[in-house]
């Protein structure tokens, strides 16, 4: 067993496509499928299932994989180290999203980061909870920007911000009515509320809020959409009610249909995942000063905020 060969499992694992991971390794298809058939017959076993479309890791290759990133990782980081890699930031980060903090946290991040950071390379990407948890595990994504408490401690978690939660109204709503404009969970019945659809770990905090029976069936209707931009038309074309997080609320400053909730505020913790062995401290102590800097100051407070952690549903 090579190097080499640990490298050739790991581009295949990433691209799923034996010609692309041979020009990202710059070899030969040939040379790099000979390589891992002679680490296949070393195993004693198949590491990835060549007839499926994309190509797979088999059982065996996922537990081959995890290992060689670790061993990878470890040479990488001994590496930047004896070049004093890990004292700057530059070259390339992979970075991924939540489908619900995309849209309002990159458009304040992204300037920051072009601006300090020049000689940083960055690629981003939007995922869902599930999805980007095993692509930090499987080492395709470098770093993610998603709600925490993780349910175990396999990644390293750095805590960045608290981003508050907001009910999102119609007009004809009875919480629409109440004279100070803050509401409870209790105004917001949950037969008149629409959710965001499976693998979106905000309708896991909106479920711990409001409850999860009999959603929206007083509406006439029931939807789960991917999309926050869906149920914020539908409440207001519709009736009825939804969360919405608060970077998106922040970008609704004149919305009548907004409302905040009573102190302390449900809240989410939003924060920088990176795997364990992770070695490129100074970009981490940059995307967290950048992420900082692009949040209202009080959303660091986090002693202000009833934290709703993101629980598989």
């Amino acid at each position: 067993m090579t190097l080499q060969q640990l490298r050739y499992v790991h581009a295949v694992a990433t691209e799923k496509h034996f010609g692309k991971a041979a020009a990202l390794c710059r070899v030969s298809q040939p040379t790099l499928s000979m390589q891992l058939k002679k680490l296949e017959m070393e195993v004693g076993s198949p590491l990835f299932d060549r007839s499926q479309q994309p190509i797979a890791l088999t059982e065996v290759g996922q537990q081959v994989h995890t290992r060689a990133l670790r061993i990878l990782e470890e040479l990488e980081g001994l590496s930047d180290w004896m070049q004093g890699a890990t004292e700057r930031v530059d070259g390339f980060v992979r970075l991924a999203l939540l489908p619900t903090l995309a849209p309002s946290l990159l458009p304040r991040l992204m300037p920051l980061l072009l601006t300090q950071f020049p000689k940083l390379e960055v690629e981003v990407l939007e995922r869902t909870t599930g999805d980007m948890l095993q692509d930090l595990e499987r080492g395709t994504v470098d770093a993610g920007i998603l709600a925490t408490p993780l349910p175990d401690d396999s990644l390293r978690t750095i805590p960045v911000f608290m981003e508050p939660l907001f009910a999102y109204v119609h007009e004809q709503h009875p919480a629409a009515a109440i004279p100070s404009g803050q509401v409870t969970a209790e105004d917001l019945p949950v037969e008149t509320m629409l959710l965001l659809e499976e693998g979106h770990c905000f309708r896991s905090q909106a479920l711990q809020l409001c409850g999860s029976s009999d959603r929206g069936t007083n509406l006439g209707y029931r939807c789960e959409s991917g999309s926050l931009e869906t149920l914020k038309r539908l409440v207001r074309e519709t009736g009825g009610s939804t969360l919405i997080p608060g970077l998106e609320a922040l970008g609704l400053p004149d919305d009548v249909h907004v409302r905040a909730f009573n102190a302390p505020q449900p809240a989410r913790e939003v924060s920088l995942v990176v795997r364990q062995n992770y070695h490129r401290e100074a970009l981490l102590h940059g995307l967290k000063d950048a992420i900082m800097r692009a949040v209202p100051q009080d959303y660091r407070a986090f002693p202000n905020y009833r934290r709703l952690p993101w629980q598989p549903l």
